[in-house]
């Protein structure tokens, strides 16, 4: 009876032992720390701050704009070139006598405002009805009228029979300025009897800085009954540096020809010789 009571009591005992441990394995573990209570872990854990995100740093924009600028080159504006006037004919008569004949191709530089410039072209239509021979014994004009000018050229004779252009005058009217310019010196001097020619381009300042700029002119004024044509002309300077350039021109060719047949005869020569020798 005794051993039965023991039995009971150690399948009991070892029955119990059975439940505890089945019962700890659900329960959750202890933590252990060192040193360190679960209170001060909880207290640190605490106090620590939350970490903040920093501001977005600014990236620069490389992206393509939807309409890209682009340079723009400036235009350089080239000035028109000014006209070029025609050759003008006039001849003026005193009953069978012819005292003035003009052939001019001349153009009128006028400045304006804001360095611009304003052309005037004497045109071969302009009345010369105004004009005149018997002005005085030694003063003959003309006149060449059109419809925004009058110009106008005394010729003078002096004592010792030089005829020239005493007095140049040009009255014009323009849509910007209208005025009167003068030259009171002493232009196209020849001998009576004579013509004065020139073919190579010439300025003649006139008052308020109004240019006259000459392109062809052959002129003769105090001309005689029965002169069917212009007396012999008298060159300006500008034509006689021309007509100079020519014979210079022809002589230099001439001593390049020269030279070019010498250093011609002299190779032949040479070869001559050098044949001879190798005949020998």
């Amino acid at each position: 009876m005794k051993h039965l009571l023991f039995i009971k009591f150690l399948i009991a005992l070892v029955a119990t032992v059975l439940a505890v441990q089945e019962s700890d394995s659900y329960t959750t573990p202890e933590i252990r720390t060192s040193g360190i209570s679960q209170n001060d872990i909880t207290t640190v854990s605490s106090t620590v701050a939350p970490t903040t995100s920093s501001a977005p740093t600014t990236q620069p924009d490389t992206t393509t704009p939807e309409h890209p600028v682009t340079s723009t080159t400036p235009v350089t504006t080239v000035a028109p070139k000014p006209p070029v006037p025609e050759d003008g004919v006039w001849l003026i008569t005193d009953g069978n006598t012819t005292c003035i004949r003009a052939i001019l191709k001349i153009r009128f530089k006028i400045p304006l405002m804001f360095g611009q410039d304003e052309y005037i072209l004497l045109s071969p239509n302009a009345s010369s009805d105004r004009s005149r021979c018997d002005l005085s014994n030694t003063t003959q004009e003309l006149v060449l009228t059109d419809a925004n000018y009058i110009f106008r050229m005394v010729f003078k004779e002096d004592s010792v029979k030089n005829a020239f252009v005493q007095n140049i005058t040009l009255s014009y009217t323009l849509p910007e300025q209208s005025d009167t310019v003068y030259n009171d010196s002493k232009l196209f001097a020849v001998k009576v009897g004579n013509s004065y020619r020139c073919r190579s381009m010439e300025d003649v300042s006139l008052a308020n800085n109004v240019t006259m700029q000459i392109f062809n002119i052959h002129l003769q004024a105090f001309g005689e009954q029965g002169n069917a044509d212009f007396g012999p002309a008298e060159q300006c300077e500008a034509d006689d540096e021309v007509s100079d350039v020519i014979p210079i021109a022809v002589a230099c060719a001439l001593c390049a020809l020269i030279v070019i047949v010498l250093i011609a005869y002299l190779v032949a020569r040479q070869r001559s010789r050098q044949r001879g020798y190798q005949s020998v």
